[in-house]
């Protein structure tokens, strides 16, 4: 093998194993990054929904990283959960306006109905 060759291969093998470290240390940076992220998440979540409660703080704090991203998660699918109920909350207040409306037209209707036959009786009794 030539020695220019050697030294291309040495030099394309570097470049490889540098670009792995520097990739590694970034996933690695990364993964510090939404850890911290996530644990002031959680803290805040903490700070305003449980009004800062230090007990929650601590435990918060005492939680590993991928216990902090659990919790979190569970937040999100409760604040949807949340979301969805109230939409099913508004819809249900319609359907019950809409049947108030409907059963207070029959009843109406009803009334009339009554009054009518009512009459039609009371003009049979005088015959």
């Amino acid at each position: 093998m030539k020695n220019s060759t050697k030294a291309l291969l040495i030099g394309v093998g570097t470049v490889v194993a540098v670009g792995a470290i520097i990739v590694s240390s970034s996933n690695m940076a990364m993964e510090k990054i939404e850890s911290k992220i996530n644990r002031k998440r959680a803290r805040y979540f903490v700070k305003e929904k449980l009004k800062g409660n230090e007990k929650a703080m601590t435990v918060v704090d005492d939680l590993s990283d991928m216990e902090v991203a659990n919790l979190l998660s569970v937040v999100d699918k409760v604040s949807d959960l949340r979301g969805s109920v109230s939409s099913y909350g508004d819809h249900f207040k319609d359907t019950t306006s809409d049947f108030r409306d409907a059963f207070m037209e029959k009843k109406q209707d009803w009334k009339h109905e009554l009054k009518h036959h009512k009459k039609d009786l009371k003009h049979k009794l005088k015959k």
